[in-house]
């Protein structure tokens, strides 16, 4: 996949640790919210060193076909990111999996743009040789339940204590979307 692709009205690029600053300041402004969905270290996301090597480790997963995260922009304001989505735990092998997972700043949400990117990207991912992409999605999370299956993602199922987040295990809805073979 490439590292930066334009759809109507997004920017979707894969960053740098040179633009630590940009993700430094779209996850203070989200943490809060963030920290329902996942385990994010509160002290060190405010860590500008953090930040960098986090897109360090990640750049690097991405040069070996492990991940990839696009940051998304609105076209017209390239310094002010309002999501991420990612694919990781990327299989070529004979499983062609990997999974989703995806934030959008909360000033951007029910506009339709996080739509706009996974429509986009799950695109690129299939012709790339995945044919499965999986979400784990909280059972409250219904927003983004609904969202996935409005792009073709089938639920699958209820895992039981899939996850440990904030002290506790907790449960994830399994989703999938499989590439379109007709």
């Amino acid at each position: 996949m490439n590292t930066e692709y334009e759809t109507e009205r997004l920017s979707l690029m894969v960053l740098t640790d040179k633009e630590a600053p940009l993700v430094l300041n779209f996850y203070e402004k989200n943490l809060e919210d963030f920290s329902k969905y996942e385990p994010i270290p509160k002290k060190e996301v405010h860590s500008l060193s953090y930040q960098a090597r986090n897109m360090q480790y990640e750049y690097a997963a991405y040069c070996q076909g492990k991940i990839v995260r696009y940051y998304l922009f609105l076209k017209d304001n390239p310094f002010q990111i309002i999501g991420t989505l990612s694919y990781r735990n990327i299989h070529y092998g004979y499983k062609r999996t990997c999974e989703i997972g995806y934030k959008m700043d909360l000033d951007f949400r029910h506009q339709g743009y996080m739509h706009e990117a996974i429509s986009f990207c799950d695109q690129r991912i299939f012709e790339s040789g995945i044919h499965r992409i999986e979400a784990y999605v909280l059972p409250s999370n219904q927003h983004s339940i609904d969202l996935l299956q409005g792009l073709g993602y089938e639920r699958e199922g209820l895992l039981h204590d899939k996850a440990f987040l904030n002290g506790k295990y907790i449960d994830d809805v399994l989703l999938a979307h499989i590439k379109d073979t007709d």
